[in-house]
């Protein structure tokens, strides 16, 4: 119950990286929640507000800003009068507890090496939209950021060295040619996206267990890859994600994290049905998601989803930072959709992990619930 109420009200998730100046009208309200029915993890959830308005609080500007409880975004962008497709702009975020770590070992949660992270970031972008002649834009993004991260404890962290508190440089830079349409049940879109970032600490040591130290990394690099879309298959609806990320001198707090069905969490953060939430921890990944969408009862919107995941990923150890050997998971699931009363979309879902180790055998189940409200 604890973890749930830390993560419950917490928004790590696409807007916030979103990569290019979105200017649509947004209010959205979004809860999701999920559960593992089997091994050592308990709920896992967020939840978040979702703002954005162009021409707003002044014109030529546009305003989005997250409010998630524990975490919180904002970002105001600034179009340039002499050049529509020229924005420069700043942003902030806040949280509490989601910069930490939670390891596994052979799907069982390594308690005593939990840890929690709590973060403030500035950032500076300038980002250029490129029209290509088609629905398709082509945007480029280049972004400053500084973040301060500190950390302590969790209720079972034992005999655990926490990383010291240090700032964190990061310039990144973007190309993403498209987009997919926001919401949880959202069926336009097609997207390329290239992400690239170079990463410097300052003031950061190793840390870990009392023997067996994760190594210290002040620099290390990202590359990032992704191509979607949703493609009408009849009265059906196919939707495809292939995405491949890779890193240099990544370690635990780095790392990409593989694991579970709560949609649009981070960048970070890829979907694998039937894993506990951010459960893989991985140095390089490849990853491909499927989702077959069948519309059964148009009047309340109610559909029917079936989910094929796939991904191989060279892992990094919890208790040494080592990168290991490449693994691959598969996962597969189903799903039902519909609108509810006061025009709330639903989602249930259900996840079966293949190969995912649970006490010594293997198959990993979860549960998840979404809701999303526009207004």
């Amino acid at each position: 119950m604890k973890k749930l109420l830390l993560l419950v009200l917490a928004a790590l998730l696409a807007p916030v990286t979103f990569g290019q100046v979105d200017v649509a009208h947004h209010r959205t309200l979004m809860l999701q929640g999920e559960v593992a029915g089997r091994g050592s993890e308990g709920i896992s959830g967020l939840g978040y507000f979702w703002f954005n308005e162009n021409n707003f609080p002044w014109t030529n500007t546009a305003l989005r800003a997250i409010i998630g409880g524990i975490y919180n975004d904002a970002e105001l962008s600034y179009f340039l009068p002499s050049n529509p497709n020229t924005a420069v702009g700043v942003g902030f975020s806040g949280w509490a507890y989601l910069g930490g770590l939670t390891p596994y070992f052979d799907g069982t949660k390594l308690g005593s090496l939990q840890f929690y992270g709590d973060g403030v970031t500035g950032r500076l972008f300038v980002n250029q939209t490129v029209p290509t002649g088609t629905q398709l834009p082509l945007n480029l993004r280049a972004t400053y950021s500084i973040t301060g991260n500190s950390f302590r404890n969790a209720a079972d962290t034992r005999n655990f060295i926490l990383p010291h508190t240090f700032a964190e440089h990061t310039f990144r830079v973007e190309a993403r040619l498209g987009g997919i349409e926001p919401g949880l049940l959202a069926k336009r879109g097609f997207e390329l996206y290239l992400a690239a970032d170079t990463n410097y600490r300052n003031g950061f040591e190793a840390f870990g267990p009392t023997g067996a130290l994760f190594p210290k990394h002040d620099n290390y690099q990202h590359i990032l890859a992704s191509a979607s879309g949703r493609v009408p298959l009849g009265p059906a609806l196919g939707t495809v994600r292939v995405a491949s990320g890779f890193g240099w001198n990544t370690d635990e707090l780095s790392a990409w994290r593989l694991g579970g069905n709560l949609l649009q969490m981070s960048a970070y953060t890829f979907t694998l049905h039937g894993y506990y939430t951010r459960e893989i921890l991985a140095d390089d990944f490849v990853l491909a998601n499927t989702i077959v969408s069948l519309p059964l009862y148009k009047p309340c919107n109610l559909a029917a989803h079936l989910y094929g995941d796939w991904a191989t990923a060279k892992t990094l150890s919890p208790f040494t930072g080592a990168t290991g050997n490449w693994h691959n998971y598969f996962g597969v699931g189903a799903g039902l959709s519909f609108r509810a009363p006061w025009d709330i979309d639903v989602l249930l879902g259900y996840g079966y992990g293949i190969n995912a180790v649970r006490h010594v055998t293997h198959g990993g189940h979860e549960i998840s619930l979404a809701l999303e409200k526009k207004f």
